[in-house]
């Protein structure tokens, strides 16, 4: 962390040292793992396989499913009785890594259950400075792996947008459209249950449910009845798909209005909403239901949920593109029953500054349209609109543009004026968007990495030496390891590479110099890398830099209007303050050791001040 606020400042201070080091990002940028086992002692999860993952590396452990619900042959069909683990996730960063078991540095916040709730583990895509030139995308949900529908960025600076990061209708999928034969009844035979196999197309008497945060067993995945948040299909005979969900309800499929054949009213209910346990579980969208269909002119079913976005950088300049995570629209129809539109999915924004018109977007999906053809007295309803999403941002709502919409409802045309009243489908309910939020992230350190850390390591030490550090370390058996990684950070929790040494055989002894120290306190560890890859870490060493140190001292600090400044040289030195975000505040030139500066009035906060080559942190009270 200090050495990110020395980049910073240098850059106010414009010092070019970012030139090139920027990256440039498009695509998809993280990495899906399947969750095996998790083994909560150890702060240890089991992957089906580590390819990619590397000690250091930011994680994000998320429980896609795992529900329980009513399956009742009424309303009620679809009630949530427990979300259970699904839904909790957590930040964390690897320790080490052992076979296909990834330990972290942290205790586990969370309960998790793989064998029923789909766990998988997304590598965080982590940057210095970011640029998307591309549209940055997230892999789509795929049920069988129970992996996807996720985009994770970090950026220890910034993130510049000139293309957009798009999770639409990336989550849970909506009901698959199947073609039925055309058998149908009305009352008493009509197909009223809440639930049928989706399978079954002689006849399909209820087109499949959108899916959602639980599995359903194939007899049960068809049918009127909500998949907990995925909305449910229309049942026989050409009745359409409920919306999808997440905190908030998905909008009803529109129904039969038949004055001929088979006439029975019997829509897709919206998916239900779920709740977040103040923020300790996100979501994926619930998909659309899809409407019923015997004539297979138009084949699309329900739309997919929109997926997870979780940004965490200092800033964001949005020059005029979206960050967006919204549900995708249902599949019209031609005389059919049409497809429910997907929720809205979850956007985590843990941002410090927004600049150049960002847009952030967790709309639900628009429910299909439908088309009677005016068709004689066969009229159908349009599908339901997919609910809104959930936008959480860890300050206040800052200057963006914003929305989480529900999802329209699909409109019906070509009615035949001798058809019954309109059975229409009705919209999605608007999302959630939640300021000061807290993101799920442990800080108690887990036991049992500590005991994977050194076991060849004899010493390892850090000196302050003039405006340096020295560090110095020890090792037993330096023909086994490969090279050393010296890392720093300013809270113990994040940590930055500054660099790495190769290994001498016969060579026990070693040292460096970090030239980027500022005043304060600074942790360091080791990495130690073997030749056989495995990988273990020194313990972290804490050191306090002094202020003489760095070749200047101020003083009060915090302060106010009246800073002291004293210097090891007499000769003249340009004094330079800026603000958190570059704006040069204060700009004078002093000569001598000892000199009383009178600050303008500024805001409270953290600014940072230069003195020629020398920066440290000031605080403003």
């Amino acid at each position: 962390m200090r050495f990110r606020w020395i980049l910073w400042v240098l850059c106010f201070f414009c010092i070019p040292v970012f030139s090139g080091a920027q990256t440039n990002i498009s695509g998809v940028v993280n990495s899906y793992y399947q969750v095996v086992e998790v083994i909560p002692v150890k702060a240890c999860i089991r992957v089906s396989n580590i390819t990619g993952l590397l000690p250091n590396k930011r994680v994000l452990l998320v429980q896609m499913k795992g529900a329980s619900f009513l399956t009742t042959n009424s309303t009620a069909f679809g009630d949530t009785t427990s979300t259970n683990e699904a839904g909790f996730y957590e930040a964390g960063t690897i320790c080490a890594i052992n076979g296909d078991s990834v330990f972290l540095f942290h205790n586990l916040l969370h309960s998790y259950t793989p064998s029923i709730g789909k766990v998988q583990l997304v590598a965080f895509a982590e940057y210095t400075s970011a640029n998307v030139t591309d549209t940055l995308k997230a892999t789509a949900w795929n049920n069988g792996t129970g992996t996807g529908g996720v985009i994770a960025l970090f950026a220890d600076l910034d993130i510049t947008l000139n293309a957009p990061i798009y999770a639409d209708a990336a989550g849970f999928n909506g009901g698959s459209v199947v073609v039925s034969n055309t058998t149908c009844f009305n009352a008493p035979l009509a197909a009223t249950n809440y639930a049928y196999a989706g399978a079954n197309t002689a006849p399909q008497n209820g087109a499949y449910k959108g899916d959602g945060i639980a599995d359903i067993a194939a007899s049960q995945n068809g049918g009127r009845g909500p998949l907990i948040n995925g909305g449910g299909g229309g049942n026989n005979h050409n009745n359409s798909g409920g919306g999808g969900a997440n905190l908030s309800a998905g909008g009803a499929g529109g129904g039969n209005s038949s004055t001929a054949g088979c006439t029975t009213t019997l829509k897709g209910l919206g998916g239900k909403p779920l709740k977040n346990w103040g923020g300790e579980k996100i979501f994926l969208g619930g998909g659309g239901g899809a409407g019923h269909n015997n004539n297979g002119v138009q084949l699309k079913g329900g739309g997919n949920g929109g997926g997870i976005v979780f940004i965490w950088a200092n800033s964001i300049t949005g020059n005029n593109y979206v960050i967006s995570a919204n549900g995708g629209a249902g599949g019209n129809s031609q005389s059919d029953g049409a497809g429910g539109g997907g929720a809205g999915g979850t956007i985590i924004l843990a941002v410090n500054t927004y600049n150049g018109g960002v847009t952030v977007e967790a709309n639900g999906g628009k429910g299909g349209d439908s088309d009677d053809g005016g068709n004689i007295g066969r009229c159908f309803g349009g599908g339901g609109g997919g609910s809104g999403g959930a936008v959480y941002f860890t300050g206040a709502l800052p200057p963006v543009t914003v929305t989480t919409n529900g999802g329209a409802a699909g409109i019906e045309t070509g009615r035949d004026p001798g058809c019954a009243a309109i059975q229409a489908a009705t919209a999605g309910t608007t999302g959630a968007i939640i300021t000061n939020y807290t993101f799920s992230r442990s800080t108690a350190n887990a036991g049992y990495c500590a005991l994977l850390l050194p076991s060849k390591l004899i010493a390892f030490n850090c000196l302050p030496y003039q405006d340096q550090v020295l560090l110095k370390w020890e090792i037993l058996n330096p023909e086994l390891v490969a090279y050393f990684t010296v890392e720093k950070s300013e809270n113990g929790t994040d940590w930055q590479r500054l660099f790495d040494l190769t290994a001498v055989n016969n060579q026990e002894a070693y040292s460096s110099m970090d030239r980027t120290a500022i005043a304060g306190k600074t942790y360091y560890r080791l990495r130690i890398t073997e030749k056989s890859g495995y990988i273990y870490y020194s313990p972290v060493r804490q050191l306090l830099i002094s202020s003489a140190e760095q070749g200047f001292s101020i003083w009060p600090n915090p302060a106010s209007r009246l800073l002291r400044l004293s210097r090891n040289t007499i000769g003249s030195a340009i004094v330079k303050i800026a603000d958190g975000n570059g704006k040069l505040v204060y700009h004078t030139t002093v000569v001598g050791r000892l000199t009383e500066l009178t600050l303008p009035v500024l805001a409270p906060g953290i600014y940072f001040i230069q003195v020629n080559g020398s920066v440290q942190k000031l605080l403003i009270r």
